[in-house]
């Protein structure tokens, strides 16, 4: 069934207002209605002197504080800041509301959107948009709410369950300049944590291209002209990001972004490309004959067991997965992966005697 026009509200105040008739106050003019006005000028975009708001609902200089005040209390953040000596009511870009939006989908398409918020949820927790997304889930499901009937949004909560991201919770003033400088293709300066070296490099300068999830870790895919290639750079690691707003870079014309993460096995770049062939036992193989672990992956048959081989950018993660296996997966190439795996299971040993 198509559920035709199907409106979803996006402006908290705008649901609120057509339930709740009566003034917020006693103090005359002072009602819904003005701080329905009031909040659908910011959204726009306009910056409002208190003198502009007081003419304009035909209220008191007062009466308008009480409005910023109520505003507040609905959980807009409204900001406000002294130009000339005047009063000046505005919202940050990220907190403006779009108006109504229909949409016109069937009840399937609803209920994969529906799922899908769900899906995001654990992938963003660790990110500033996890409370919008969360908002933003809830709207959908009120609205869906009794307009529907092949499926009850409220219960879809219970019926799907997804993992959450690994990563640790993101600062969030470098999650949103980061996405500033991506979308603006601003150059950014940051200092950048490598766990790897141990070590921090200072004022780093770098184009971001996009975000990426890798393996639960945030990652911002940039270009690095102290390498001069295009690298991964956890979000973690970052602290200290300053926009360079009067430089604009253009992405490296040779850069895709879906290319560019084909052979590789996990969060980490690698140098150079390997193609990696190993033994499994017939006890695993049927693991790997209902999934596929690497984009690259090939299956042939070999004796009781299969031959497995992938084609990667480095060895550091496809060692690691090798290791998970226990004795069910021998690498037979290349050799220094193979001499990797040995050293890493000779030193276990070692260690547990």
């Amino acid at each position: 069934m198509s559920l035709a026009a199907f409106p979803f509200i996006v402006n908290p105040l705008a649901r609120k207002a057509h339930k709740k008739r009566a003034p917020v106050n006693s103090a005359n003019n002072l009602n819904s209605s003005s701080l329905a006005h009031f909040y659908e000028a910011l959204s726009k975009g306009e910056r409002l002197t208190q003198q502009e708001v007081a003419e304009w609902l035909g209220v008191s200089a007062r009466q308008v504080r009480r409005l910023a005040s109520s505003l507040r209390e609905e959980g807009v953040p409204l900001q406000e800041s002294f130009e000339d000596r005047r009063r000046v009511y505005y919202l940050e870009p990220g907190d403006r509301h779009a108006d109504t939006v229909s949409l016109d989908l069937p009840e399937r398409e609803l209920l994969a959107l529906t799922v899908a918020t769900r899906a995001a949820g654990p992938t963003l927790s660790p990110t500033p948009l996890s409370e919008p997304l969360t908002s933003a889930s809830a709207s959908l499901e009120g609205a869906l709410r009794g307009k529907v009937f092949s499926f009850i949004p409220a219960f879809e909560t219970e019926r799907w369950h997804f993992s959450r991201a690994t990563s640790v919770d993101l600062d969030p003033e470098m999650f949103w300049a980061l996405k500033q400088a991506i979308a603006d293709r601003h150059p950014v300066r940051i200092d950048y944590y490598s766990a790897y070296r141990d070590a921090w490099s200072r004022d780093r300068k770098i184009d971001p291209l996009l975000f990426a999830v890798r393996r639960g870790a945030w990652l911002c895919v940039a270009y690095c002209h102290k390498r001069r290639k295009v690298l991964d750079f956890n979000l973690v690691d970052i602290e200290d990001v300053t926009i360079v707003s009067d430089e604009h870079f253009e992405p490296p014309s040779n850069f895709d972004r879906d290319t560019y993460f084909e052979g590789r096995f996990g969060a980490l770049t690698g140098d150079s490309a390997h193609a990696v062939r190993f033994r499994v036992s017939e006890d695993m193989k049927r693991y790997f004959r209902r999934k596929v672990y690497h984009p690259t992956q090939q299956i042939e048959p070999a004796g009781s067991g299969i031959d497995v081989t992938f084609r990667v950018r480095g060895l550091e993660e496809i060692a690691s997965f090798v290791l998970s296996w226990g004795t069910g997966v021998e690498v037979l190439e290349p050799e220094a992966l193979r001499k990797r795996i040995a050293d890493e299971v000779q030193a276990l040993a070692e260690q547990y005697q």
